[in-house]
């Protein structure tokens, strides 16, 4: 068809179409012309804002009452009702985890924990899963350096069915071969993973040097501990440690005491006690000055900075003080690492801090991920926040602001019968008081500006931190030494080169870090 044909067709389809309306009693519509005006036209004034009103004075939440009793086995039994929904959660914990594990074997918990859910004596995995699925309910395993947790989710008239399953995979696990054989190769699979992972990278080499020989300091396993490991290491650990009167049992939902404990005494009756083994290991080493590792991984363009020191126990006085210190300088979006490094000089997207929880000295711990050629600058600036915060009093809007922060999204951490299950375990693992979540937002509240000086001064050590930064160490390296001397490492934790501290190193360079010649390539 030629260009001619083409427009005949077109001038014909317009013509029916135009009669076609006409003929339905359309109308035509002119499109009249868009007039540009001969000047600048005006502009709208900006609306005035106005305040939002004055909320009133934050309540206490009170925390749903605990009733606590033991298992004719011993086994510590809290049950918490909560009616909103015909839901009930199941928290199980093992206390042990990490620290508990052999010299020669670290990551055996982790292992033990992950083949709980593959099957018990009388349950292949698939059967487990297939009942679990039946039930419409959901069944996990975590572990941590600590513990070990077995959850489970169901609805509320399922409870029987739920805890019967919990207990046999707590009390019976097979540990089959086939099974075992599948986990290593998942296992071997993740670890290769990781290790190209520059986050993993810097937790790793922050723990370990952070802690030493501490348990704590073994954030994972290994491939020669998994390629070794056996049944009956696994079998062993499990005997040792799964027993009554090392574990607590949570259970929270549209359910009554009284019908929990008659669950818990038939699931978990048969339930032997054991002799718990004492763990014993060094402790943490105490760290003088500052010390600065880079772990080097030639081909990043992006930098992992760790920045932190040992602080204090979960159960400490001063941890509430330390958190409203910590809220001020990094505890979210609106703190100050947040507004300076990525808000003002644009360095990051996000620059944070926290307060870890542990049964034993936890760490602190501020960090981010910056472009390498932004590295120094980036880690001067933690500095000066981290030297502030040691410094002076933060004032009153800042002291306020952290207040609110944390004590009004508290009532977001107990709104599912899941989260009230995860703080009462928090109770027990902790040693921590009944009441201590209904005083929660009030102990907040009552920390002066003093008192969260006195914290930070106490548990935030910039003079003594230690300062890991995962990326390529030729561009990095030497200008860090502005902050101390650095240890260059590989990936597998081992020494490559050493830089001592810059001659102007200290204060002054945390203020203003001067730039200073790139870093030689490290040795092979």
């Amino acid at each position: 068809m030629n260009r001619s044909t083409n427009s005949r067709s077109l001038g014909l389809l317009l013509a029916l179409s135009l009669g076609f309306s006409a003929a339905c009693g359309g109308t035509q519509t002119t499109i009249e012309p868009i007039e540009e005006p001969d000047g600048p036209g005006e502009v709208a004034e900006a609306p005035v804002r106005v305040p939002p009103p004055e909320s009133g004075p934050a309540r206490d939440v009170s925390f749903p009452p605990i009733a606590r009793a033991n298992t004719e086995s011993g086994l510590e039994v809290n049950a918490v009702e909560w009616n909103q929904l015909p839901v009930v959660y199941l928290r199980l914990v093992i206390k042990s985890g990490g620290e508990a594990d052999p010299a020669d074997r670290p990551g055996l918990a982790h292992l033990v924990g992950a083949m709980l859910k593959e099957g018990t004596r009388t349950r292949r995995s698939s059967q487990l899963a297939e009942e679990v699925e039946f039930l419409g309910a959901d069944l996990w395993v975590s572990d941590d350096e600590e513990n070990i947790y077995i959850g489970m989710r169901a609805l509320s008239d399922q409870l029987t069915e739920a805890m019967t399953i919990l207990a046999d995979v707590a009390m019976n696990p097979a540990f089959r071969q086939d099974e075992l054989g599948k986990l290593k190769r998942r296992e071997l699979d993740r670890l290769a993973l990781q290790q190209n992972d520059p986050n993993f990278l810097a937790s790793q080499a922050f723990y370990r040097n952070l802690y030493g020989e501490h348990p704590y300091g073994r954030i994972d396993t290994t491939r020669e501990v998994v390629e070794r490991v056996r049944r009956s290491d696994l079998s062993r650990w499990h005997r040792s440690h799964f027993v009554p009167n090392n574990a607590t049992l949570v259970v929270v939902g549209a359910v009554d005491s009284a019908e929990v404990m008659t669950a818990a005494n038939e699931s978990f009756g048969r339930w032997r006690r054991g002799n718990v083994p004492t763990v014993e290991y060094a402790d943490p080493p105490l760290r003088e000055a500052r010390e600065i590792i880079v772990v080097d991984r030639p081909e990043s363009v992006q930098s992992v900075i760790r920045i932190g020191n040992l602080a204090l126990e979960r159960d400490s006085d001063a941890y509430v003080p330390l958190r409203v210190a910590n809220q001020v300088l990094g505890g979210s979006a609106a703190s100050r690492l947040f507004m300076d490094l990525r808000e003002r000089r644009s360095l990051t997207y996000g620059a944070y801090s926290r307060v870890g929880e542990s049964v034993e000295v936890a760490p602190f711990t501020a960090y981010a991920s910056v472009r390498n050629e932004v590295t120094q600058e980036s880690v001067g600036a933690f500095f000066e926040h981290l030297e502030r915060i040691v410094s002076e009093e933060p004032p009153a809007e800042e002291l306020t602001n952290a207040h609110r922060y944390l004590s009004d999204r508290f009532p977001l951490t107990i709104d599912t019968p899941g989260k009230i299950a995860y703080l009462v375990a928090d109770l027990r693992v902790y040693g921590l008081a009944d009441d201590y979540w209904d005083n929660y937002r009030t102990s907040i509240r009552e920390v002066t500006a003093p008192q969260a000086l006195a914290a930070a001064r106490e548990d935030i050590l910039p003079d003594r931190a230690l300062v890991v930064v995962v990326g390529k160490a030729a561009d990095i390296a030497a200008p860090l030494t502005a902050f101390g001397p650095v240890t260059v490492i590989d990936t597998d934790g081992e020494e490559v080169q050493r830089l001592p501290a810059a001659p102007e190193s200290g204060e002054a360079a945390t203020a203003a870090p001067a730039a200073t010649e790139e870093a030689p390539a490290a040795a092979e």
